[in-house]
C-alpha cells in the first residue's frame, strides 16, 4: 500500500502491508512476513525497449519544478541509488550483478550528463535506479571534467525533486595501499554527499576474490579504523561485496527503505543557489587543482636545473629526453590552468544556468 512521506512528498510503498487511513487492512501478519520475504528476493532485470527507454526520457525531459502529474506517477515507487567510487572499483560490474544486464548496452545519457548510466532493476514492487557514475582520477577526463558531468545529473534530479535513497561507494580492497587517489576519491565523495547524509550510505569493499582473507581484512581494519572512521562515526555502514549476485542484492537491499534525501551538491546549488566553485565540493577540487599547479611547478624548476646540468656535460642523450620531460609537463600545466578556468566559468555553474544549458537536449534522470 502507498503512504505520502511529509519531507518529500513522494509517494513511498510500505512493503509490510500497512493501508492509507481511509481504507481498512486487510491483510493478515503471516501476508505481510511473506511480503517482506518476497521482496527480499525477488530482484526482476527490467529491460525497456528502445522506445520505453525514448518515452522516459521525454516523460523527465521537462525540468520545471513544477513537475506533472506524470511524472510525479512516474516516480512513484521509484527508488535511486547511486554508486560512487574510484575508477577501477568495479561500480559497473556490481550494477551488472545486481540487475543482470550488460552496462554496454545501457542507455547512456551522453547528451545530458556524459558517462553518467542509469539501470533499472525490480525489487519487490519498487523500480530501483542504479546510478552509475564516473570515479575521479580517469585516464581520458579531468577531475573538473568529471565533476561537473556528476553535478549536471545532480542538478537535473533535484529540479525534478527527485531525491537519493541511499549511495553506495566501492572501495577495491585488492589494493595493497591506501594511494593518493583514493584519499582523493574519498574527499571528494564526502564533500558531495555530506556528513548529514552518512546514514544512507554503505561503504562496500570489492575484489576480495583477488587477496586473501588475512590481507583483505588488515585492509578491512585500517580502513574502518582510519580513512572511513568519521563517515562511520555518523552513521554509514559498512559491507563486503564478494562478486556475486547475492551480494550485490543484499547491499542494495540496505538502502531500499531509507528515507529519500538531496545530497549536499544538490543543496547547495539548487537550495542555496551557489556556484559550482563554491560548494563544498568544488573548494575541494579548486584547493587540489592548487596543490597540482604548485607541485608542477617546483618539477618544472627542478627540471630546468637537470637540463642546464646536462646541456653543461654536452650529453645530448639527456638534454633531449629532458626536453621532452619539460614539454609534457608544460601541457599538464595547461591542463591545469583550463581546469581553473572552467570551474571559474560562472556562466554553467548556478542551478539554473546548468538547467537552461540542459533542457533543450534529450536528458534522462531514470
Amino acid at each position: 500500500m502507498t503512504r505520502i512521506d511529509a519531507d518529500t512528498d513522494i509517494v513511498i510503498v510500505d512493503p509490510a502491508g500497512v493501508r492509507d487511513s481511509s481504507t481498512p487492512s486487510t491483510q493478515t501478519p503471516e501476508a505481510a512476513t511473506s511480503q517482506e520475504v518476497q521482496l527480499q528476493k525477488q530482484v526482476e532485470t527490467n529491460s525497456p525497449s528502445q522506445g520505453g527507454v525514448n518515452q522516459l526520457a521525454d516523460l523527465v525531459a521537462d525540468t520545471s519544478i513544477s513537475t506533472s502529474s506524470q511524472i510525479k506517477k512516474q516516480k512513484n515507487k521509484d527508488i535511486f541509488i547511486a554508486i560512487m567510487g574510484m575508477t577501477g572499483s568495479g561500480k559497473t560490474t556490481f550494477i551488472s550483478k545486481l540487475t543482470g544486464r550488460d552496462l554496454k548496452i545501457g542507455h547512456k545519457l551522453e547528451s545530458c550528463t556524459q558517462d553518467i548510466e542509469v539501470v533499472n532493476a525490480k525489487i519487490g514492487d519498487y523500480t530501483v535506479h542504479m546510478i552509475d557514475t564516473p570515479g575521479f582520477s580517469d585516464t581520458h577526463r579531468s577531475d573538473t571534467q568529471i565533476l561537473e558531468a556528476i553535478a549536471d545529473y545532480l542538478a537535473v534530479a533535484y529540479s525534478q525533486r527527485i531525491r537519493l535513497s541511499g549511495i553506495i561507494y566501492l572501495h577495491p580492497i585488492s589494493d595493497n595501499r591506501i594511494t593518493n587517489q583514493s584519499i582523493k576519491n574519498l574527499k571528494m565523495f564526502q564533500k558531495l554527499t555530506g556528513t548529514d547524509n552518512a546514514e544512507g550510505v554503505v561503504l562496500v569493499t570489492s575484489m576480495w576474490d583477488k587477496v586473501s582473507a588475512k590481507e583483505g581484512e588488515a585492509r578491512e581494519e585500517e580502513l574502518q579504523t582510519k580513512f572511513w572512521k568519521i563517515l562511520m562515526a555518523c552513521g554509514a555502514q559498512v559491507s563486503r561485496h564478494d562478486g556475486s549476485t547475492e551480494s550485490a542484492k543484499r547491499v542494495a537491499f540496505m538502502l531500499i527503505h531509507n528515507k529519500p534525501f538531496y545530497t549536499q551538491l544538490q543543496e547547495e546549488i539548487g537550495k542555496e543557489n551557489k556556484a559550482l566553485k563554491d560548494t563544498a565540493a568544488g573548494m575541494e577540487m579548486m584547493a587540489e587543482l592548487s596543490r597540482i599547479k604548485e607541485q608542477h611547478r617546483t618539477e618544472l624548476e627542478e627540471v630546468k636545473e637537470l637540463m642546464l646540468q646536462a646541456a653543461t656535460q654536452q650529453n645530448e642523450v639527456a638534454v633531449a629526453a629532458l626536453e621532452e620531460h619539460y614539454k609534457n609537463m608544460l601541457q599538464d600545466m595547461e591542463k591545469i590552468r583550463a581546469d581553473e578556468k572552467r570551474m571559474n566559468n560562472e556562466k554553467v555553474q548556478s542551478l539554473h544556468a546548468r538547467i537552461e544549458g540542459l533542457e533543450n537536449r534529450p536528458c534522462a534522470v531514470m
